[in-house]
């Protein structure tokens, strides 16, 4: 069973994202700031992370470049669900592995998460 870190600061955004992975089988940990969500891709290695772009405490693409530059979970796939339309080519640069618009397409999601999942597995 993969295991997915939703970082995301609105809770009922993150309820719902952690509600439809359970449902299909995922793992969940939900970080509601960006240092949260590092600490926690530290503690727990999480198999994918979910990143929103607007974070109150630092933004979701300064979490990818620290995550990205870091050795230990530069490899962890990262995927950025946003209302933010401006932030796709940003983060495609600093290697997101996908990159969803709010509302969420839930059945993308997971479609996106099983994908990356199986290409970590090999």
């Amino acid at each position: 069973m993969s295991t997915i870190l939703i970082i995301e600061d609105e809770m009922s955004v993150a309820e719902l994202i952690k509600e439809r992975l359970e449902e299909n089988g995922f793992k969940t940990l939900i970080a509601y700031s960006g240092n949260k969500g590092l600490d926690m891709a530290t503690d727990n290695k999480p198999d994918v992370i979910t990143l929103d772009i607007h974070l109150p405490d630092i933004s979701g693409v300064d979490v990818l470049k620290i995550l990205k530059k870091d050795k230990d979970k530069s490899s962890i796939p990262v995927i950025v669900v946003t209302c933010d339309d401006t932030a796709e080519k940003r983060c495609k640069e600093l290697k997101a592995e996908g990159f969803l618009r709010k509302p969420i397409n839930f059945e993308r999601l997971k479609e996106i998460i099983s994908l990356v999942a199986k290409r970590e597995k090999k």
